[in-house]
Order: C-alpha cells, then sequence, then structure tokens
C-alpha cells in the first residue's frame, strides 16, 4: 500500500450554473408578476371580524 497525502480541491468556479440560476429567478419574477389572478380564483367575501376574530352580526358602527 502507499501513502498518499490528501490535498483538498479548489474551489471550482462555474459560470454557467450561476447564470441558470440568475434565469430561473428573473423568468420566476416576470411569469409572477403577468399570471392572471382574477380569472384563477373567484370572488369570496370576507366577513367583518372584530379584533378577537368574533365575526360581527351588525353592520352599526362601534
Amino acid at each position: 500500500m502507499s501513502h498518499t497525502v490528501s490535498a483538498p480541491r479548489g474551489v471550482v468556479f462555474r459560470p454557467d450554473l450561476l447564470i441558470v440560476i440568475a434565469l430561473t429567478g428573473v423568468l420566476g419574477f416576470t411569469l409572477g408578476q403577468i399570471w392572471p389572478t382574477a380569472s384563477a380564483t373567484p370572488e369570496i367575501t370576507i366577513p367583518s371580524e372584530d379584533w378577537h376574530g368574533n365575526v360581527r352580526r351588525s353592520t352599526w358602527p362601534d
């Protein structure tokens, strides 16, 4: 058996991987900005609640 000294590998800079990550982020951001949200979800009215979370049964102001 031979004895070899292990040496750590240097850092490998991969610009192609960095470009792919950046383009994926830009594409995801762009799609998130232009994705139609109004037609995807129906209009739901949420009853008003007081600060305890109880649904108000009256429309009179406090």
